[in-house]
């Protein structure tokens, strides 16, 4: 059925069926479908698994605090200690915000007292920082809530006395910046991404024509496969965030362009004995249709098996990535072998291929590079194997000091004015200040917070998770000021209501802990602060479940939790479902075993150099929490389409000759295709290198490095050599013979 296909696509008038085919499509599907910017969340919540007590608590807040509102911090620091100038900038900024002259969208308002200095808990012990407290409604995402934000930010900074440092950050800056920095990702990375194959095509086919086609057609698939994501993210409730259109860009262009390599190579090579283009493209696609539809379907399956992943993130990029990648494949098996045909020789425009006779053709691929290459490792393929298995084990080595880490401040650029709000934040106050963690009661029907009995019960548990040793400071409806400020009770009336639902049946307390809010010990007391709220919530007669424990920092626990999960159950089955790809592409059992163990190899490997690259060298906190998971997935998703592309035609080339000369010739056919597509998907990755994101960049360098060494020592050294040494036991239990 594939052959069919492919050659309809190339035949005379298929060609021109298939081109109109694909262009109407994409009219239709690029004007009558939504962006996919339309569809991205930067929620972290919405990315955790839905039974997670964190995802729990968000809910929890959005239906009875609904007009609570994301905190902002407006922090002010004077080393010297606050003087009577910053306390009257705060005022006058408070005063602001509070009146008219302020956006609609602003709360609640609390401003630092000089007179109560750090009993009013937004002063530091030692008097050098304090804060103006204001919430902002609505969704961060919004433009309503960018622009409050950028209003407060610009209005902060007419308020900066002397010897006073200003810096608006907070839960709702950090936002801010994080949501800025995404919407910059889609313009940014595809600009760099177009540039960077386009010159790579340039350099490497020389020719203006056949560096267009593959552009044009990625191009196209990629405003049809946005189109579709969004489409499918919209009806069906799918969280899409910046850092996912921004990976499905670089898989795209990379793989895309890759599948177009594996094409236009073949297809040149058949023109040097064929005559006739149409008939070149149908041995062409009878040769390759197979390396392609099986390299595509690897990806598949390992977007299929995200899906059992509980990280909705993951969840989120499997069936987007899937979609990117099936319409690309669909491409290069129709819509390029239409176009290269219609071209014919002229697509390699100027120089285009001529017909060579059999015996110049045989001494050519001998004398090549990659001829020469494969001559060396199969006359000594045990040297080979000794000496890169010792390289990679040195390069896995360098696991040793990895750890991942979850805060969110790392991932933006040191001078982002959340970053620096922070920065000056914890000059006086304790790490958790920033973001504290928040704690949701549910009181029983008929009981109000503010209530004799309902604050009673709010003040106990406040005091027992004031008790816990990683906890800084606690403040509630009992307690607004804190445990250092006066109880509700010698303040005036309303003080608390700040943290009592619309309804009054329900509280929330804020935990400040020791510890920043994204640190291993913060999020190491989450699960310790959830066990003893429980237990005082039963000794208290709460029902279970009443309490949830949740913020930044339980969101980045869950988050661990759930990432830990997902990397033991689901890196495997990627793994494993990969294998039978290989088996069937193959019909064999034992290359496929090898293949595998050569993949996980080179991932450790590239992992253990991102370690050391970003860790001990560049002096990295942690890597991403999801770093080492999404290479795992690209580098064997990817990579395996040298292993396909490779074997296939060593399989094809064994049924004529000897399995080393096979081997040989299918190194010295495929090797500079092979090379050409890992220098494309490896630029295409660097690509993610440029944008302001930790995340990102280590992800990007990841990447490109696994890929590169794939092309250069898997696929080129290490694989050939094991063939060699295998010999017939490669093929079992099936069997070639020339």
């Amino acid at each position: 059925m594939l052959g069919r296909l492919t050659d309809f696509a190339c035949g005379r008038r298929g060609k021109w069926v298939t081109l109109a085919v694909w262009l109407a499509a994409a009219g239709a599907l690029i004007s009558q479908l939504p962006m996919l910017a339309d569809a991205n969340e930067n929620e972290q919540a919405l990315f955790l698994p839905r039974d997670a007590e964190a995802t729990r608590a968000y809910r929890f807040a959005q239906e009875r605090f609904p007009a609570a509102g994301t905190p902002v911090l407006v922090v002010f620091r004077e080393s010297e200690g606050l003087g009577s100038a910053a306390y009257a900038a705060a005022a006058e900024l408070a005063a602001w915000l509070s009146g008219p002259g302020a956006p609609g969208n602003v709360g609640q308002v609390l401003s630092p007292d000089p007179v109560m200095g750090q009993r009013t808990g937004l002063v530091s012990p030692d008097g050098t920082t304090m804060y103006v407290f204001a919430e902002v409604a609505g969704e961060p995402a919004d433009p309503a809530f960018l622009d409050t934000v950028e209003a407060i930010r610009e209005r902060s900074a007419s308020f900066g006395p002397s010897g006073v440092e200003v810096a608006v950050g907070g839960p709702g800056g950090l936002i801010v910046d994080l949501v800025r920095v995404f919407t910059q990702i889609d313009t940014l990375l595809l600009v760099v991404t177009v540039l960077l194959v386009l010159v790579l095509l340039v350099i490497i086919y020389r020719s203006p024509v056949m560096a267009a086609i593959p552009l044009l057609g990625v191009g196209l698939v990629f405003q049809m496969a946005g189109a579709i994501a969004a489409w499918y993210a919209l009806r069906y409730g799918i969280p899409i965030s910046g850092q996912t259109t921004g990976i499905m860009t670089v898989v795209l262009f990379g793989t895309g362009t890759d599948y177009v390599l594996f094409v236009s190579a073949r297809f040149r090579e058949e023109l040097t004995r064929h005559d006739d283009r149409h008939e070149a493209m149908r041995l062409t696609m009878r040769g390759v249709g197979g390396a392609v539809a099986s390299a595509g379907a690897t990806i598949l399956v390992a977007c299929a098996a995200l899906a059992l992943a509980t990280l909705r993130s993951y969840q989120a990029l499997g069936p987007i990535i899937a979609l990117a990648v099936a319409l690309m494949m669909l491409a290069a098996l129709t819509l390029i072998p239409a176009v290269l045909t219609i071209f014919g020789r002229r697509a390699f425009w100027p120089a285009q291929p001529r017909l060579q006779a059999g015996a110049t053709e045989q001494a050519d691929w001998r004398r090549s590079v990659y001829g020469r290459i494969g001559r060396v490792v199969l006359g000594r393929p045990v040297l080979t194997l000794v000496v890169t298995g010792v390289g990679l084990a040195v390069l896995v080595a360098g696991l040793v000091p990895f750890r991942a880490n979850y805060d969110q401040l790392d991932r933006l650029p040191s001078n982002t004015e959340s970053v620096r709000s922070f920065e000056l934040l914890r000059g006086g106050f304790p790490g958790g200040e920033l973001s504290p963690t928040q704690v949701y009661v549910n009181l029983p029907p008929g009981v109000g917070a503010l209530d004799p009995a309902g604050l009673e019960q709010m003040d106990v548990l406040t005091l027992e998770l004031a008790g816990h040793p990683a906890v800084a400071d606690v403040s509630g409806p009992s307690r607004p000021l804190g445990m250092r400020g006066p109880d509700v009770s010698r303040l005036p009336e309303g003080s608390g209501r700040r943290f009592i639902s619309a309804d009054g049946g329900a509280g929330r307390i804020d935990v400040v802990l020791v510890e920043e809010p994204f640190s291993g010990e913060a999020l190491d007391a989450v699960p310790e602060l959830r066990a003893l709220a429980q237990q005082e919530a039963s000794a208290l007669g709460l029902a279970p479940g009443s309490v949830l424990v949740g913020g930044d920092t339980a969101e980045a626990y869950d988050t661990r939790t759930a990432g830990n999960r997902d990397s033991v159950v689901v890196l495997p089955l990627i793994l494993l479902a990969i294998g039978v790809v290989l088996a069937l592409l193959l019909r064999s059992l034992i290359a496929p075993l090898y293949l595998m163990v050569t993949i996980a190899f080179t991932y450790f490997a590239t992992l253990g150099l991102v370690v050391v690259v970003f860790i001990v060298l560049a002096g990295h906190t942690g890597l991403g929490p999801a770093v080492p998971f999404f290479l795992f997935v690209f580098l064997n998703a990817l990579s395996v389409d040298y292993n396909i592309y490779l074997m296939s035609r060593i399989r094809e080339e064994a049924r004529t000759a000897p399995l080393r000369e096979a081997t040989r010739h299918a190194l010295a056919r495929t090797g500079p295709v092979i090379t050409s597509a890992g220098l494309i998907l490896a630029g295409t990755f660097s690509a993610l290198m440029t944008l302001p994101l930790q995340d990102l960049l280590q992800l990007g360098f990841g990447v490109a490095i696994g890929v590169l060494m794939d092309t250069f020592i898997t696929r080129t050294l290490i694989v050939p050599a094991v063939v060699a040494l295998l010999g017939r036991w490669n093929w079992w239990p099936s069997r070639i013979t020339p």
